[in-house]
């Protein structure tokens, strides 16, 4: 299976709406073959959070978050087979953004030194 990776950039954009209301500032990377697996990623910025969604052609993709306030990582793999599940992954997000809602499966850290 080959994931359709020009999804994520135009994906991304259609909900420039809700990255806009939740503050972030976003830009997606050109494709790179990356050795072999192609690749492609979407960087989200705001005062409060950084984000990133990296996707293989493969369709394994990851999220990983930083909340800024307290260093929190909130991170979570996806095996993604179409983009109805690209979608869901950028509900995650944006519920985690907006609402601090973790996704299901998602690994939580909190980095050394800071409050829990």
């Amino acid at each position: 299976m080959t994931f359709p990776l020009e999804a994520l950039p135009v994906t991304v954009k259609a909900r420039a709406e809700t990255w806009a209301r939740l503050g972030m500032r976003w830009h997606t990377h050109p494709i790179q073959p990356n050795h072999g697996k192609a690749v492609v990623v979407s960087e989200f910025e705001s005062t409060t959070w950084l984000a990133a969604i990296i996707i293989w052609a493969t369709g394994e993709a990851e999220l990983t978050t930083v909340r800024l306030a307290d260093d929190r990582m909130v991170n979570k793999h996806y095996d993604l087979e179409n983009r109805d599940d690209l979608e869901r992954l950028l509900d995650e997000l944006s519920a985690l953004i907006a609402d601090d809602r973790v996704p299901e499966a998602a690994v939580i850290v909190q980095a050394p030194g800071t409050p829990a």
